[in-house]
């Protein structure tokens, strides 16, 4: 997979997924179990719960891609962040949120499992087998900021986060003038910037979107 690709879309991604859950070859199935445990016992959030591992994108020749997938362990994404390297590479769903000429970062809390100490674009979260993209970004935007967008979500490009093995489809928020984000345990702080006058600390999947923010 090239770490350099960002595919701007004229169309919502199709995500097309395998039945059967995806479980690595190339590595002990022991030692991720012991990864993994040692994992919860640094941080009791963490829950194995299911996700969903990205066997290759593709453009559809209509303005769109197709994302396939199929489900998988969260155990075998978490594991590595600490070296061990099960070749998942998961679905996510990130957006630009903003509001007239604000637009929406938060600050990553150190305990989070990437760019502890970084800003982002908030929201963004892992998709689920059971949602599509748009309908994660929803949720998270709920979860991580108490708003509620005032029109449906438009997809503007899937990205490649080679840093964080994930796949994340963008998109473009848009809250009402007198939104007031609240936050959540994954921020330090939430916080309103002019397009031209973003954080330097940015993550490295956030610094490649500022490229789209002129597309908004």
């Amino acid at each position: 997979m090239d770490s350099d690709r960002l595919i701007t879309l004229r169309r919502p991604p199709v995500v097309s997924a395998l039945p059967e859950p995806w479980v690595p070859e190339c590595v002990d199935l022991d030692e991720v179990d012991s990864v993994w445990q040692s994992i919860v016992q640094e941080n009791p959030r963490a829950f194995d719960g299911e996700i969903l591992h990205v066997l290759g994108v593709h453009r559809n020749g209509t303005g769109g891609v197709v994302i396939h997938v199929a489900p998988c362990a969260y155990r075998f994404y978490a594991v590595q962040a600490r070296g061990l390297d099960c070749g998942v590479r998961t679905l996510g769903a990130k957006a630009i949120t903003r509001s007239g000429d604000r637009i929406l970062l938060g600050l990553r809390a150190d305990w989070v499992m990437f760019y502890p100490g970084e800003w982002e674009f908030v929201p963004g979260g892992s998709v689920q087998p059971k949602d599509s993209p748009t309908e994660t970004i929803l949720e998270e935007l709920s979860e991580e900021t108490g708003c509620r967008a005032i029109r449906t979500p438009v997809p503007l490009a899937v990205a490649y986060d080679p840093s964080a093995y994930a796949w994340e489809v963008i998109h473009v928020i848009e809250l009402d003038p007198d939104a007031t984000p609240v936050g959540s345990l994954e921020y330090d702080e939430l916080r309103w910037f002019e397009g031209g006058s973003l954080p330097e600390l940015l993550t490295p999947i956030a610094q490649r979107m500022t490229t789209l923010v002129d597309l908004i």
